[in-house]
């Protein structure tokens, strides 16, 4: 089991006539059990709703992740990925199942289904200005501190849920590549004919989000990964810059075990832990770091994280359709 403490952060009082929000901050123990779960914390005093016969207003911090024990990964939605699954306060006057949900992620969920359709809890009205906006403030700020807690963790993997980087339309129909009959056809041609063995592939089917390693984490190469064609309008090294934005002036793993880096770098496929090897069709275990040319063409030695601790994560490696 792993498991970190967050404060739910202070926020201004506010008061509308039917709602009054007071000054709040709580501690909250997250624990996370190995597979794919729903964290929901203790109920924490939110304020009043003084509408409906003063009742305390309650909320419950809730959102969805993955723990992968034996590979001490842990999954969980960015601040800003539009999801379902991401972080939300759930409120509710004390005593009903009148439940609001106030998402991290503004785009997230619909209107009529965070509400419930509730007969009187209704935090997005005329007379409830600026109630939801606080609450989901909460929201984003309790996520910030929870991402920012795992990575304190030592020897935690964190991957988050990321949307795709934005790319111009000219750009982003570069990145598309054409499969047939399940097999790597080659990049996308405009005007090319396509016939129903061909399926076009977008980035969307390979971008998971980011990584995050604790100082000293241990990858290594992955084997066969030359002929990877997701993203193929972007080098790796210039997608991984365009992510975090800045351009690598170091390997990752500079003179680990007194290896002779070079002064050329590449985005370098990578899988944690001390031993080259091919990955599966299909894997969610697979990285994008910043390391030197002589590190990507030897997969006898294997390298740690020393200088960025950051890289891209991949999903449905080598997948297509």
């Amino acid at each position: 089991m792993l498991s970190v403490k967050i404060s739910l952060a202070s926020h201004i009082g506010h008061r509308t006539r039917f709602v009054e929000l007071v000054e709040t901050s709580s501690a909250v123990e997250i624990s996370f059990d190995d597979g794919a779960h729903t964290f929901q914390s203790e109920d924490i005093d939110i304020g009043t709703f003084t509408a409906f016969g003063n009742r305390r207003l309650v909320g419950r911090l809730v959102f969805d992740y993955v723990y992968d024990e034996a590979r001490h990964t842990v999954t969980v939605c960015g601040t800003d990925f539009a999801s379902a699954d991401g972080c939300r306060l759930v409120t509710f006057p004390a005593g009903t199942e009148e439940y609001c949900h106030h998402r991290a992620a503004r785009s997230a969920g619909f209107v009529a289904d965070d509400l419930m359709a509730n007969p009187h809890w209704n935090c997005r009205t005329p007379v409830t200005t600026g109630v939801d906006e606080v609450l989901s403030g909460l929201a984003r700020t309790a996520n910030e501190a929870l991402i920012a807690a795992l990575k304190d963790l030592p020897g935690v993997v964190v991957q988050v849920r990321t949307a795709p980087p934005e790319v111009s339309p000219d750009d982003y129909r570069q990145l598309l590549v054409v499969y047939r009959d399940g097999v790597f056809h080659g990049l996308y041609e405009p005007g090319t004919e396509l016939g129903p063995q061909d399926e076009v592939v977008t980035i969307e089917s390979v971008w998971g989000g980011t990584v995050h390693f604790s100082l000293r984490e241990a990858f290594a190469n992955v084997i066969g990964s030359t002929n990877d064609p997701h993203i193929a309008g972007k080098t790796w090294i210039n997608l991984w810059a365009d992510q975090f934005g800045v351009y690598p002036n170091i390997c990752t793993s500079y003179r680990f075990n007194g290896f002779n880096c070079g002064t050329s770098f590449v985005g370098g496929h990578i899988i944690t832990g001390t031993v080259a090897r091919s990955m599966p069709r299909g894997s969610d275990s697979v990285y994008i770091m910043p390391i030197c040319r002589p590190h990507n063409n030897d997969d006898n030695v294997y390298m740690e994280a020393l200088q960025y601790l950051d890289g891209i994560w991949l999903k449905n490696y080598l997948g297509g359709p």
